[in-house]
């Protein structure tokens, strides 16, 4: 899924997408009859490679606004200002984290956008054409809904047309994420006739709560809150609501499957069979394998990661010897401090500013095997063979096993080669290109669900 900083070039680590809130430029020239506003599609060009682009540039008060999908990395409406110089040159932009914006600066001749475009460290050409207005197909609805005392914000977002409709749940990730970063995913399944529910993680964008204390359990209840809120409105099939999750949301999903009678399939995409603590320690080894360190410093740094989760197990059972070996440790890591291995260890200098919650040691700890065995509701598992932040071939082994003794007959499973943990195609060879995700990825689990809701009937 498509990523708003400069880092998806690297492809480390997934779906987590940045929101950046766009202030609409005021042109320093009066608005045109026509100028810019339109339905634009083409390509950005660099190197002999493409990406495709789509661009909706239409008047918004006495300003325009610019909505930009950038099909290639699976990122739709992406807003982007809108300024028009005195001698006509047309600049659309988009501020990133990183302080380097996006930038397309052109010119219209007729129906033809053309110029030249900046971002990511990279500069490019672009041309564009204007084409016939196309029918929206889809329409957006905000929900609030309640899991226990906390306040959840989201967008439902309803295909065109007459409903009821089936929907599907869509969970995160690790870090606190607000609803953006799911909505090209969500589309996907809006265009296959699947209304889809995107909102914001406790403690992110509008909702309420706090991220860093939530359990695994915490975060499953919010998606059966959301689903059980979905049951509630008329243009939703309440005997069809399922729900999909990425990487960590690949836990959740599955969880609130158990906590719920209602829920009619499970999507669980770059799921880890093993817990978030194995699966940390192996996540940091393929990074620091990669940045080229020796198997000693890898080792010495795994062992320091299993002795601190160690004292975290020793903090649940009230083990008054927690404090005495979180100390040593401490000691322990701030000899290693200035290794050069430490930053991609990503292991503290020192346990000074550690404070682990109850809430996040649970989901430190949390066991998905018991929870896989208790699913009985369709699944599909899907996996890149070129993850590095789970590990596939063990845990599609573990999961399957589990779902054989849950007596669960009706699970898929999908492993695309070449793809990372982001759903990003690994290039290979030296030839640059363009950061592309594998949208036959996204488009397998959305087809899917569809063909699983369709037998739901």
């Amino acid at each position: 899924m498509f990523h708003d900083f400069p880092s998806l070039l690297a492809c480390t680590v997934r779906r987590l997408a940045s929101t950046v809130c766009v202030c609409f430029v005021f042109g320093s020239v009066a608005l045109a009859q026509s100028g810019p506003a339109g339905n634009w599609v083409g390509t950005v060009d660099r190197a002999g490679k493409s990406w495709r682009i789509n661009a909706r540039i239409v008047p918004f008060g006495d300003v325009y606004k610019a909505l930009i999908d950038f099909v290639d990395a699976d990122g739709y409406d992406r807003e982007f200002s809108v300024s028009i110089a005195r001698n006509g040159k047309v600049t659309l932009q988009r501020p990133q984290p990183s302080g380097v914006p996006i930038v397309f600066e052109g010119n219209v001749t007729g129906d033809v956008f053309s110029g030249d475009w900046s971002g990511f460290g990279q500069k490019a050409s672009f041309k564009l054409r204007r084409e016939a207005r196309s029918a929206k197909l889809y329409r957006e609805q905000d929900i609030s809904f309640a899991s226990g005392a906390i306040s959840l914000s989201g967008t439902l977002i309803l295909p065109d047309g007459k409903g009821p409709f089936p929907a599907v749940v869509i969970t995160h990730g690790a870090t606190p994420n607000e609803r953006a970063g799911y909505r090209s995913w969500a589309l996907h399944f809006v265009r296959r006739g699947i209304a889809a529910l995107i909102y914001d993680k406790r403690g992110a964008g509008r909702s309420g709560g706090e991220t860093r204390s939530a359990s695994m359990e915490d975060l499953a209840m919010d998606a059966v809150a959301g689903l059980n809120s979905l049951k509630t409105l008329r243009e939703i099939d309440g005997k069809r609501i399922g729900l999909a999750g990425h990487s960590q949301g690949g836990w959740v999903a599955p969880l609130a499957s158990t906590m719920s009678n209602d829920a009619a399939f499970v999507i669980a995409s770059a799921a880890s069979g093993v817990g978030p603590d194995e699966q940390s320690i192996h996540h940091r080894a393929s990074i620091m394998r990669e940045s080229g360190f020796s198997p000693e410093a890898i080792a010495t740094a795994g062992d320091l990661r299993r002795r601190l989760y160690r004292t975290g197990r020793m903090i649940l059972a009230n083990d008054p010897g927690a404090q005495e070996e979180r100390k040593k440790i401490s000691e322990e890591l701030s000899r290693h401090a200035g290794e050069p291995w430490m930053e991609a260890a990503a292991l503290p200098p020192n346990l000074d500013n550690d404070r682990p919650t109850i809430g996040g040691l649970r989901l430190l700890f949390f066991d998905p095997i018991p929870m896989w065995e208790k699913v009985r509701v369709p699944v599909l598992l899907v996996w890149g063979d070129k993850d590095t932040v789970v590990p596939v071939d063990e845990g599609r082994a573990v999961i399957e096993s589990a779902l054989r003794r849950a007596r669960n007959n009706r699970v898929s499973i999908r492993i695309f080669p070449n793809v990372d943990h982001s759903v990003v195609k690994v290039q290979s060879g030296p030839a640059w290109d363009f950061p592309r995700v594998e949208l036959a990825y996204y488009e397998a689990m959305s087809e899917w669900a569809r063909s699983t809701v369709a037998a739901l009937k």
